[in-house]
């Protein structure tokens, strides 16, 4: 990865299913729910694109239900388990 964030960002790192679960799981739903279908398509989008460029998907604390910050590495990568959120 040429981010160098991406380690660092691992103590962030969250569990779910999918790139949608997670969209669904950690954004407060004022900040993303309750904005409508087009900005929840936009929004999804736009971790797609975050995955793809730096190998996470990142929600700010300000917009999370953990009040947080929190990653996404994949549904697969489960650096989640030594993440600040400890183990699922």
């Amino acid at each position: 990865m040429n981010d160098p964030l991406f380690e660092i960002m691992k103590k962030y790192a969250v569990k779910a299913e999918s790139i949608e679960d997670f969209c669904n799981k950690y954004h407060r739903r004022a900040a993303y729910h309750e904005r409508g279908t087009e900005y929840m398509k936009d929004d999804l989008l736009f971790h797609i694109e975050e995955i793809d460029k730096y190998g996470y998907a990142m929600i700010p604390a300000g917009s999370t239900t953990t009040g947080d910050n929190v990653t996404f590495y994949g549904a697969d990568n489960e650096c989640y388990k030594n993440s600040q959120y400890g183990s699922w």
